[in-house]
This record gives C-alpha cells, sequence and structure tokens, in this order.
C-alpha cells in the first residue's frame, strides 16, 4: 500500500516547479568542456567518496581529461566496485542512465558516453534542460567571483545574470580579515579605500546595498570550512585593536584564534546590515565538501548565540547539519526566525533525508522547511541527478505519514509544494506566484 502512496505523490510533485536554494554559478558560460567521460562523471561530490575508499592518491590521475579512458578504467573500476551504492554514487547512475541512456558502468558504456558527452554552454540548451527538470529559479553564492576587476562589472551592470538566476551574497571575505591584503581585496571591488575600522564598515555597506540594489535576495556564509560557526560578542574596542595592527603594517598578518574577536565583531556587524536590508542569511551547517574536515565546529547548535542576538535577520540553516538532525529539528522548532534548509543533504545521506524530513512534519512547521538546493555549481545535469533523488526522498517521507493517517495525501501534496517552491518563495522575496497542487 506505501508503495502506491508513494508512486502517486512521486508522480504529482515530479511536475512541480521547484526553486534550487543553493548553486554555485550563473548560467552557461562557465559550463564544463567535457573531454573525457571518467572525468566528467566523477565531477562534484563523488569524489569525496572515492578518495574516502582509497583513491585520494589517484584523483589527479582519473580527474585527467587528457588521460584516455581505456588506460584510466583498471583503477577506476577498483574504486568504483567499492562506491557504487553511496548517495553521491547515484547522481553519477542517474547522470548514466537518464542524460546518456547507459544502464551500466563498463568500459564499452563509458567509451559510448564519451562520443556523446553533453555540453550546456548554449544558453538556450542550458535554460531547456533547467525548464525540462523543473527548475524556475535559482540562488547563487558569488564567492567564486574573485577579481576587483569581475566585481566592478557586475556592480556596473556589466555583467549580465541569467533572469532564472538570484544572487546571494557571499559573507566570509568579508569579516575573514587577516591582514592588510584581505582589507584591499574588498575595498578594491569598488574603488575605495580604508583606514579604519568604521571605513571599512562604510565600505562593506555600500557593497551590500548596492548589491540589494541589482538584486540579491539574501546573504551566505560558508565560514563553518575554516572556523567553527560559534560566534562571540567581543567589544568593539578589541576589534578595533585587531584591525589597526594589521593597517598600519601591510607587512604584519594575524594568525588563529588571534583575529576571533575581529572576526566575530564584523559578522555581528554585517547581521545588522542584513537585518537593515531586510534580507536573509543562509549559514552553513553540518558536514562540509572534501574528506579531513572536523566537524564539530560545524554544529549548528553553536550557532545558537548569534539566533538568540539577532532575532530580527532571517537564518536559513544548511544541509539538515548532517549528522547533527535533533539539533537542527530544535532550532527549527524553537526560534521563528530559523527555516531548515535540505541544499545538498538528498546525496549526503538519502535515509536521513528521508527520516529527518517526516521528522521535521510533526516537530516543526511545516512552512519552515527548504526542500531543496543543488549546491552543484557547473554541472547542472548532476544538479538535476540530485533534484531526482530529492523528489524520491520527499515523496517517501511523506508517503509514510499518509500511511500512518497523519495526513492525508492533498495535505501530502500541499507540503510537497511548499517545500520545493512556496516557502522559498517566501522567505527570499522572490515574487512568484504562489503555486497549488
Amino acid at each position: 500500500m506505501q508503495a502506491k502512496t508513494f508512486d502517486k505523490i512521486r508522480s504529482k510533485i515530479e511536475k512541480f516547479p521547484v526553486i534550487d536554494c543553493h548553486e554555485h554559478t550563473i548560467g552557461p558560460a562557465g559550463y564544463p568542456r567535457y573531454k573525457e567521460p571518467i572525468a566528467a562523471l566523477i565531477g562534484g561530490y563523488f569524489q569525496s567518496d572515492l578518495m574516502s575508499a582509497g583513491a585520494e592518491a589517484d584523483m589527479e590521475f582519473l580527474c585527467n581529461a587528457d588521460v584516455p579512458t581505456e588506460q584510466k578504467w583498471p583503477l577506476f573500476e577498483r574504486f568504483w566496485r567499492r562506491t557504487e551504492h553511496t548517495g553521491y554514487a547515484h547522481v553519477t547512475k542517474w547522470v548514466l542512465r537518464n542524460v546518456y541512456g547507459v544502464g551500466t558502468l563498463s568500459l564499452e558504456s563509458l567509451q559510448k558516453v564519451g562520443q556523446r558527452l553533453l555540453d550546456l554552454s548554449d544558453p538556450a540548451a542550458y535554460k531547456a534542460f533547467l525548464d525540462k527538470h523543473g527548475v524556475r529559479c535559482r540562488l547563487v553564492d558569488l564567492s567564486w567571483w574573485g577579481s576587483a576587476t569581475e566585481w566592478r562589472r557586475f556592480l556596473a551592470r556589466e555583467q549580465k545574470i541569467p533572469a532564472y538566476d538570484r544572487i546571494l551574497i557571499s559573507l566570509p571575505a568579508y569579516h575573514n580579515i587577516l591582514s592588510h591584503g584581505a582589507v584591499l581585496a574588498i575595498t578594491q571591488r569598488t574603488g575605495r579605500n580604508a583606514t579604519n575600522l568604521d571605513e571599512y564598515l562604510d565600505v562593506c555597506r555600500e557593497q551590500f546595498q548596492r548589491f540589494a540594489e541589482l538584486g540579491a535576495v539574501g546573504f551566505k556564509d560558508q565560514s563553518a570550512y575554516g572556523r567553527g560557526i560559534a560566534y562571540d560578542n567581543p567589544p568593539r574596542a578589541e576589534a578595533e585593536r585587531l584591525f589597526n595592527l594589521v593597517m598600519e603594517d601591510p607587512r604584519r598578518s594575524l594568525g588563529w584564534p588571534e583575529a576571533k574577536p575581529l572576526d566575530d565583531f564584523l559578522f555581528h556587524e554585517f547581521m545588522r546590515m542584513a537585518r537593515d536590508l531586510g534580507l536573509p542569511v543562509q549559514i552553513h551547517t553540518g558536514h562540509m565538501a572534501g574528506i579531513r574536515n572536523e566537524i564539530a565546529k560545524t554544529n549548528a547548535v553553536l550557532f545558537t548565540k548569534v539566533l538568540e542576538l539577532h532575532r530580527d535577520v532571517k537564518f536559513d540553516l544548511f544541509h539538515g547539519n548532517w549528522p547533527y538532525a535533533g539539533e537542527w529539528l530544535y532550532l527549527g522548532k524553537n526560534y521563528p526566525n530559523v527555516t531548515l534548509d535540505c541544499c545538498w543533504l538528498h546525496i549526503i545521506d538519502p535515509r536521513y533525508a528521508r527520516r529527518v524530513l517526516a521528522d521535521a512534519l510533526v516537530t516543526v512547521p511545516h512552512a519552515k522547511v527548504h526542500g531543496f538546493g543543488g549546491d552543484y555549481g557547473d554541472s547542472i545535469e548532476m544538479a538535476a541527478a540530485h533534484l531526482a533523488i530529492a523528489r524520491d526522498n520527499i515523496a517517501a517521507a511523506l508517503a509514510e505519514m499518509v500511511e500512518t493517517g497523519w495526513l492525508d495525501t492533498d495535505d501530502a501534496l500541499q507540503v510537497a509544494a511548499d517545500w520545493l517552491f512556496n516557502n522559498p518563495n517566501e522567505t527570499f522575496k522572490l515574487g512568484f506566484e504562489r503555486i497549488e497542487p
């Protein structure tokens, strides 16, 4: 019976438009120029599983598109057999099956893939691919734009943003100020100079305001990769002393945790700017890309003091806080200014995603859950695979709750529509018309 319920819900939500709550690239200009199938198929997160299975020293070889597939195959096959059942590997399988029409991975099937590697660098083809998979809008982190020239082009409206993308202002570089050069990297984006902390904050405020005028729908902070997300609330004098220390001598730099008071102070200042601009803030919590990361520092519960202090700022907590489900659900239930974002989660741990969504339904107001974010960057075929897995997970979680009698099928479909589209549409003020199943 549950299979019938799942099939009914799954077939319906396949047709729902989706807001992709987190991506890393803008449009077709950055689409990969694939040359070799193994390198194409292991792009993104699957590399982490290969490294975890023992291929760490071999990744440069496997990712080298100039090495013939036949030469790579014996090594790749050995590690594929060790990893082929993970969530990341299922993305590869989906792409093989649904993009290239290949059912089984073998040297022969890879050679067939190599003869027709996907190319979505054409804007029309790129947009058509998004439309085919129901992606109405993507929220895109701009941290990949590095040079002052790129930023000036964007601020001058010379860098065009596709209509289906909305931008997020990437925050870490603004508050991770360890040197004079780090300050210059920010101020040069708008051609200004800063000689003290007040002037630096003015430069940042000016840039954020300009981003908002150009359509930014929020901030995004992924500082969890480099530091813990426990932010203290230091006095201004302590932060100012550290800022002056690096500014008066370009040869100086701060270490860590020496720089923490300045980093923390600036972060809180930027939360006040987010409040004044009316923009939500996305926060990386839980699992990190790659391997050999230290997970304890990214647990969302460490962010509690920020949630308490900045009650007028909406915080969108990422990645299901994997593996800390209980803390993530608690924060969503306990704090009105918290939403829960499932970006990346569905392929980190598909079973966890199903469980935590079913648990979220009975613990957290369902209007506070954002159901999907591809988090895949350039390779949108992999984001489409992730979306298919996300739809499976959402349908399975809701089918379970229908079968227990917690809600009926119509209610389940409304929840799915809200998770996939209506909730992020409202949180980020995207302006789309609400969908009803």
